[in-house]
């Protein structure tokens, strides 16, 4: 009678204890709200629910329909039960901090268990892993223990064995593999207690971020797929979500670690990797001699002798001997030797001896060997030996040996060659090429040669000027070729003001002289219509010329003009004029 009742008392506390952890997890789902609506997008009431519940969702995009139409008029409901509503009982919610993650899991499992019994200090449990409707056995699914951090898979019949230590607690385990339900038992003495409440939900704490089911992380990088086991991979699609912490972890290589099979889901404060590692995160320092791979977020100090490749973002220093691979945000410092990759956004610090490149948006310095690229809108100072690409609106300043591309320029470029889709900044350059800026072919004639070009190409803040003339007499002939700048200040519709400085070599019959012109144009210009304009206007000329002497069928400047330059052998000064047209 006595035994009969011990077992009694110890079923009830167990299903006390199951009921009291679900009651205080669901503490988001169990919120009532009142939702009406009819025929409205699904992402839509999504974003009403986050308002009304003071929360937000994560769920992988690819699989939530968010453009199919709902009708629902729910007065009072619990969110849980607005949320199964309209997704049709076809996923599983879980629940951490103020987020929600929606996990596809139409299908239930169900475990038999074959031996739970106490082994002197460890407890041995060992079942089978079945599909509910089919009954066929599930290879590959994760049987875990969040409390001790332990995990195995079922084999290729759906059985696991497992031990865990006797802490004289209950033991709870938990069963999930991918679009499967999550199932928990928990084990009192010698009581278990089967459970199917796929609404029980695991204690864990996050470090600032969620992981999905979306896993197009570090597992799928070429470098997850190399260093990571085919049971991890596996693990990682089953627990999904599921983050544990702990103070310390070493590991030799992924797997044989002091967390086991276990590692990729916990989040460490200190982790040293003999080989390399692979963990959930990391909150504090973290060394690999080789590498380090991290599912979620790591800070504050990440070094790798070869590589990094974190799937959340970082937010300190990273030091990777060759490479660093980021697929979330970085905010801090990021050192490599060959190659520094950011997915979103960056702001801080990118160094390395070959190129940067950041998908997201820069803030900060990018200072690359050879190069370096921001994808989105970025506020930064780009320096690269050969050459910067901003694919999208940039507004810092850009420095490069060869070349600048910016989409939409609002900052500055200098290189030999700077190119913008549009801009509203400053080229610096030999050639400054804006694809929908400021392109004119003038041609013109002044005092010194009868006829000139110059092709002008900018934006109507500063324009590269290249140019070149000759003067027309067999025997006065004179050529000049030369680069310029210049800067337009509009005056209304029609009218506008053009000042245009240059410096063009002139040829005055031999090579073996330096013949240069400095020249200064102020130009009044009238835009007869968007591709049609005259200008006119005076101009401010000095001339260094160490010729001595004309050459025979040749002009000889200094002869040409009064110079208000006096008793100077090799600087001559005169004010002269242009007259001329603009196309294009």
């Amino acid at each position: 009678m006595l035994y009969k009742l011990h077992r009694y008392l110890n079923y009830t506390i167990a299903l006390l204890l199951l009921s009291a952890l679900t009651a205080r997890a669901d503490s988001i789902l169990s919120k009532n709200i009142s939702v009406h609506v009819t025929e409205m997008r699904l992402g839509t009431v999504l974003k009403t629910i986050e308002q009304k519940g003071n929360f937000y969702f994560s769920y992988n995009s690819n699989i939530v329909k968010t453009d199919s139409l709902v009708t629902i008029n729910a007065d009072n409901w619990t969110i849980k039960e607005v949320l199964d509503h309209m997704l049709r009982y076809r996923f599983e919610y879980r629940e951490t901090k103020n987020f929600i993650i929606l996990r596809y899991a139409p299908l239930q499992l169900t475990i038999v268990t074959d031996k739970a019994a106490t082994d002197g200090d460890n407890y041995s449990i060992s079942g089978t892993v079945t599909d509910e409707q089919t009954g066929h056995n599930l290879p590959n699914a994760s049987v875990y223990s969040h409390e001790q951090l332990q995990s195995v898979l079922t084999d290729k019949e759906g059985h696991f064995d497992m031990i865990v230590r006797n802490e004289g607690q209950p033991i709870t385990l938990t069963i999930s593999k991918e679009f499967y339900k999550d199932t928990t038992v928990t084990f009192l003495a010698d009581v278990n207690v089967r459970s199917t409440d796929t609404t029980l939900k695991k204690k864990r704490s996050l470090l600032g971020y969620i992981l999905s089911d979306d896993y197009s992380g570090v597992e799928n990088t070429s470098l997850g797929r190399l260093f990571l086991s085919t049971k991890q991979q596996i693990q990682a699609a089953n627990l999904g979500g599921l983050i544990a912490q702990a103070p310390f972890q070493a590991s030799a290589i992924p797997g044989v670690s002091t967390h086991g099979n276990f590692s990729g889901q916990v989040v460490n404060v200190v982790s040293l990797n003999a080989v390399g590692g692979y963990n959930a995160g990391v909150d504090g320092f973290e060394m690999g001699i080789i590498f380090n791979l991290d599912k979620g977020d790591v800070g504050a100090v990440q070094i790798a002798g070869i590589f990094n490749v974190v799937g959340g973002s970082v937010n300190g220093i990273q030091l990777g001997g060759l490479y660093n691979n980021v697929l979330g945000n970085v905010r801090g410092i990021q050192l490599a030797l060959l190659h520094n990759s950011v997915k979103q956004n960056m702001n801080g610090l990118q160094l390395s001896a070959l190129y940067n490149h950041t998908r997201g948006s820069v803030r900060g310095i990018q200072l690359g060997a050879i190069g370096n690229i921001a994808g989105k809108n970025s506020d930064a100072l780009q320096l690269g030996g050969i050459g910067n690409i901003a694919q999208q609106k940039f507004g810092g300043l850009q420095v490069a040996g060869l070349f600048n591309y910016a989409k939409h320029l609002t900052g500055v470029q200098l290189a030999l060659v700077n190119i913008a889709d549009t801009s509203s900044g400053f080229s610096i350059g030999l050639l400054n090429i804006i694809n929908s800026g400021y392109h004119k072919l003038a041609i013109s004639t002044n005092e010194t040669q009868n006829i000139n070009l110059a092709f002008k190409n900018g934006n109507s803040k500063l324009y590269t000027i290249w140019q070149g003339g000759m003067r027309v007499d067999d025997n006065s002939k004179l050529y000049s070729f030369g680069l310029g700048f210049g800067r337009e200040f509009g005056l209304g519709q029609h009218l506008a003001i053009n000042t245009e400085i240059g410096s063009s070599y002139l040829y005055q019959g031999t090579w073996l002289k330096t013949n240069q012109l400095n020249k200064f144009n102020l130009d009044f210009t009238y835009k007869v219509s968007r591709k049609f304009s005259v200008f006119a206007g005076p101009s401010l000329n000095f001339l260094y010329s160490d010729q001595r002497a004309p050459v025979d069928g040749y002009a000889y400047a200094r002869d040409l003009h009064h110079s208000f330059i006096r008793d100077n052998r090799n600087w001559s000064g005169w004010v002269g004029w242009s007259f001329g047209v603009n196309l294009f």
